[in-house]
């Protein structure tokens, strides 16, 4: 465990009852990456501490930028991701005997710690990757590209005529058509 990690919280700092801190760390120390994303900026954690004996309960925004592509026009987009971490943290022979490995559905959320530190980049490297947008969009309106010469039609759009419609659906644009009359 790095000493100096930015979402490392030590336990002498921390007193009885409610605290809080501004965690701000680079997503290198976070090892914050994944395909079709890149980092931009710091990644910021304000988070509130309630601390009773060696049991405690840490939560707050998370907050980050990345830089994607438009789904549809591929223009570049910076997006602002914001995610809710809320953990537990208590000393791993706090709950039950079990062995360190074993992993039950109700320790999710339950960070353990060693009576000196706790270490919150997992979670906060967790909550931002499952807030990170699927499908960007540089705005809501994005008419994306031709299919026909790849122009992108948010701009000045393309020389390219209205699509032929497709043979096979042919009668169908005819019943719509008399539909409409």
């Amino acid at each position: 465990m790095d000493p100096h990690a930015p979402f490392l919280l030590r336990l002498s700092t921390v007193e009885e009852g409610e605290s809080h801190r501004e965690m701000v760390g680079s997503p290198e120390e976070l090892a914050f990456q994944g395909d079709g994303f890149e980092p931009e900026g710091p990644i910021s954690f304000r988070a509130r501490i309630y601390r009773i004996g060696d049991r405690m309960e840490i939560r707050g925004p998370v907050r980050t930028k990345v830089r994607q592509t438009c789904g549809r026009c591929l223009e570049p987009v910076v997006s602002e991701v914001e995610a809710e971490v809320r953990v537990f943290a208590e000393p791993p022979d706090s709950r039950d005997p079990r062995e360190r490995e074993e992993v039950r559905e109700d320790d999710l959320g339950i960070v353990y710690h060693d009576g000196q530190s706790v270490d919150l980049t997992d979670e906060v490297r967790q909550v931002l990757l499952v807030e990170v947008p699927w499908h960007p969009t540089c705005r809501e309106d994005c008419r994306g590209l031709c299919p026909r010469c790849g122009a992108n039609r948010n701009g000045d759009g393309c020389a390219c005529t209205e699509d032929p419609v497709d043979p096979r659906w042919r009668a169908l644009l005819d019943l719509r058509e008399k539909a409409e009359e």
